[in-house]
This record gives C-alpha cells, sequence and structure tokens, in this order.
C-alpha cells in the first residue's frame, strides 16, 4: 500500500468533509463531535475547521482513495494536541496510522511546545498500543467527561528529542561544515571487538564519516539517521541510508554490532532502556554494543555549534554502566575518554550480547 499525506487548507475542504464524515460514521464514540452536528454542515463551518490558526490537517491517501486523517493544533500550556485520528478500517493495518502520527510530530517538533498530547477512548486498546508504539505515555489527569461518567484517557509524548531531531533537520549542512573529517575514536574501540567483514549497524550516521572509516577496515555498514536530511545526503553521496528513530523503529536483526557516536545522549533517559532492548536483540548472541555520550549528571539544551536547540541528556560512569547492564548486556566497560584539553567531557560504553541467546 502506497500512503500520500496531504496538508489541507481552508479552500480542501470538500477533500477533508467525506472524511470527517467517514470517521464520524465508523467510530462515533472515538470523537467529541457527532455525525448529526456535522452532516449538514455549511462550507464556511468547514473551512472554519480548517483555519485554525498553526494547525496542521493532514488526509492520508491510496491513489485516490482517502484512507486517513490527523491534525496538530495549538495546544495550553506548553503543549500542542494530536486530533481527529482515524484510520479506514479497510486500511488499517498498513502503517497509516504510523505516518498519520509521525507526520503531526514532525510539525510538533517545530513548535515551540515541551509535549504533544492527546486523548483516547478508554476502551480504545489497540488505539493506545499503537499510541504507546510511538512514544506515548498515559499520565494520570483525567480527560474530558463522556456520557457514561467514564473520562477519556490523556496520552502525553515528550518533544526534547524531536525537536533535536528538527534541528538536525534543518542544519544538516552546518554540522557537516562544522563537524571535522577525523574519524571518531569509539571507531578503534569497535575495531578491536569484531573481525574483518562484521555487519555494523550504525544510529546516527550523520554526514557518513564514521561508516567511511568502518569500511574502509573492512567492516560491512548500515548506514542509519533518525534525521531525514542526514538521509538524503547519504543517498547522494551513494550510499544505502534509511531513516530511523532509536525510540521507535525497527533496527532489523542479525548485526555483529551496534555503533552509536554521540548519539545517545540526544535520548531522555526514561527512554534509554527501550532503546539498549532493541539493541540487544538486534545482534547475533556475542554482538557487541559501542557507543559514546557526555558525561555528567543533568539534562540541558544547547545551541552551540548548531546555533540552533539541541537536548542533551549527561550520564555518569556507574550510571550509565548500570542501565547497560540492566537491558541484558554484559562485559559492560565504561570509561571516560575526554581528549585533552578538551571542555566537554565524553564517556564510552562497550559491551556484548550474551552468547546463551535463550
Amino acid at each position: 500500500m502506497t500512503i500520500e499525506l496531504r496538508a489541507l487548507t481552508a479552500d480542501d475542504w470538500q477533500v477533508w468533509r467525506p472524511v470527517r464524515l467517514a470517521a464520524l460514521t465508523d467510530a462515533p464514540q472515538a470523537f467529541g463531535s457527532r455525525l448529526d452536528e456535522w452532516a449538514d454542515a455549511p462550507e464556511d463551518r468547514w473551512r472554519a475547521r480548517l483555519s485554525i490558526p498553526g494547525a496542521l490537517d493532514l488526509v492520508a491517501t491510496e491513489g485516490d482513495r482517502a484512507v486517513g486523517m490527523a491534525s496538530g493544533t495549538p495546544g495550553d500550556d506548553d503543549r500542542v494536541e494530536l486530533i481527529s485520528m482515524w484510520v479506514d478500517p479497510a486500511a488499517r493495518g498498513h502503517g497509516v496510522a504510523d505516518r498519520l502520527i509521525e507526520e503531526i510530530v514532525r510539525w510538533a517538533a517545530g513548535t515551540d511546545a515541551a509535549e504533544l498530547e492527546l486523548s483516547v477512548m478508554p476502551d480504545n486498546a489497540p488505539a493506545r498500543r499503537t499510541y504507546e508504539r510511538h512514544g506515548f505515555r498515559a499520565v494520570d489527569e483525567p480527560g474530558d467527561v463522556l456520557p457514561d461518567g467514564r473520562h477519556e484517557v490523556r496520552m502525553r509524548r515528550d518533544l526534547a528529542t524531536d525537536r533535536t531531531l528538527h534541528t538536525y533537520e534543518h542544519a544538516a549542512d552546518r554540522y557537516a561544515d562544522r563537524t571535522d573529517g577525523h574519524r571518531a575514536g569509539l571507531v578503534d574501540d569497535l575495531l578491536g571487538l569484531v573481525p574483518v567483514g562484521a555487519r555494523v549497524l550504525e544510529l546516527g550516521s550523520g554526514p557518513g564519516r564514521d561508516a567511511r572509516a568502518l569500511e574502509e577496515a573492512g567492516l560491512r555498514v548500515d548506514r542509519t539517521d533518525g534525521a531525514r536530511s542526514f538521509v538524503d545526503r547519504l543517498r547522494a553521496d551513494g550510499h544505502t541510508a534509511r531513516v530511523l528513530d532509536v525510540r521507535t523503529g525497527v533496527f532489523g536483526g542479525g548485526y555483529d554490532a551496534v555503533f552509536a557516536n554521540a548519539v545517545l545522549l540526544h535520548v531522555r533517559r526514561e527512554e534509554l532502556p527501550g532503546v539498549l532492548r532493541r539493541a540487544l536483540v538486534a545482534v547475533v548472541p556475542g554482538g557487541v554494543l559501542a557507543a559514546t555520550v557526555k558525561r555528567g549528571d543533568s539534562e540541558d539544551w544547547s545551541t552551540r555549534k548548531l546555533d540552533r536547540p539541541r537536548h542533551f541528556t549527561y550520564w555518569t560512569e556507574d550510571a550509565l554502566a548500570s542501565v547497560v547492564s540492566e537491558t541484558g548486556w554484559t562485559d559492560v566497560v565504561v570509561r571516560e575518554t575526554t581528549a585533552p584539553g578538551a571542555e566537554e567531557r565524553w564517556l564510552t560504553v562497550t559491551a556484548r550480547r550474551p552468547e546463551d541467546a535463550r
């Protein structure tokens, strides 16, 4: 199924109208509005709904057929909202919801909001699982009251990492220009742990400096990055590369190593265990993890180097070693690898998946 997303304006109200009515017919309990409130609505009301300042309204299509919709709207308290989410029952299970959610998240990351919020019916378990897969978590605050006295469930996704990815999307060229061409020391660490010919999954390939060095040493590298701009650059240079969000994406499997230089430092503390577990199942028994993060014990934002905000999570040796071990890795070694005279301090971690796959 080939899905295209289209952003709508008020002039597209006739495109949006049948999708909205189909959603209200299919799942009346999932929306705050009712079919009878919109079935005979005049043109100006449809236009007004698609004219919310700062909002993004999407329709997903397969060929000439609309198969889903979603909207992102400004909210309150440093939050934006995902609303009006619906996928045609005939198109469910084909990634339509994923595409819509990912696009709304990208829109949200371009705002100054700290969180993306949504509401879901309390008994809609499939929807909740979908949102959880995309990093949303239920919060204790009750949502709107339903006719039967229950409350909608509120779910939120922290946007710190998404805003950082947004920075890279718009500053890939600047990052490449301001990053020296010397390969990272982590390259040598990995070369000492795997044989020639090993297959490596690189998280956060960026401009491709380290992947090139690994390949020149005889390894096979699968390049990935969370920012499309870097993936486009890599493809333009003749490399195979794919977009991969380390928090929610599919890593694949059968790798001899996962290599992540200066990438996991953008993952929030509570999200790192999930990333490490994905990396663990991506490598073969005995496979290797090699990664670097910044040393410290806090979180912070910085506009240094790119003149745009990036979020960093800092780790101490003990805390990093603990979380890596707790997620199933063995032979965990964490050491400081700060270069002489450097302003920022760095940690390198290496580990292995246990040989016993059970």
